[in-house]
């Protein structure tokens, strides 16, 4: 489905266990087949589409609150290539809309992502700006 580069085997791995119920495991491969079919019979090429849509939402870093001396510290923390993506198909499944049209829903969500204009990446703009409203804190990250 997916030619065998390291990022695309990652992308495709990560999609359908986001999308797996229960363990089923076929029926998410067969959702993830039915997006790329859905993204190519709008006019759109799936896979320069989805990588677009998930470099658009992957976030950079997490917030983590920390207590130090009884206070709480937002604290921003940067994210491993592997979290980023987990997070970034993860908004994408919940930002998608209802179960009913699962496929449709999911490729509106990745078309109005890899043009930069979905609530994932409005998300993941409002997570960057807090954290870089608390990088004075940053010299609390114990790592």
């Amino acid at each position: 489905m997916l030619e065998n580069s390291p990022k695309k085997t990652l992308i495709y791995k990560k999609f359908i266990l986001q999308l797996m119920k229960n363990g089923k495991r076929s029926k998410a491969e067969k959702i993830f087949a039915g997006l790329l079919l859905e993204l190519s019979l709008r006019g759109y090429s799936p896979l320069p589409t989805i990588i677009l849509a998930i470099n658009n939402i992957k976030p950079l870093v997490e917030i983590r609150n920390v207590k130090i001396r009884g206070n709480l510290y937002a604290i921003p923390f940067p994210l491993s290539l592997k979290r980023q993506l987990t997070f970034a198909i993860r908004s994408l499944v919940k930002f998608s809309g209802s179960k009913k049209a699962l496929i449709k829903g999911i490729a509106d969500e990745l078309i109005k992502s890899s043009e930069g204009t979905s609530e994932s990446v409005k998300k993941t703009n409002n997570l960057h700006k807090l954290a870089r409203q608390n990088k004075l804190f940053t010299h609390y990250r114990w790592f």
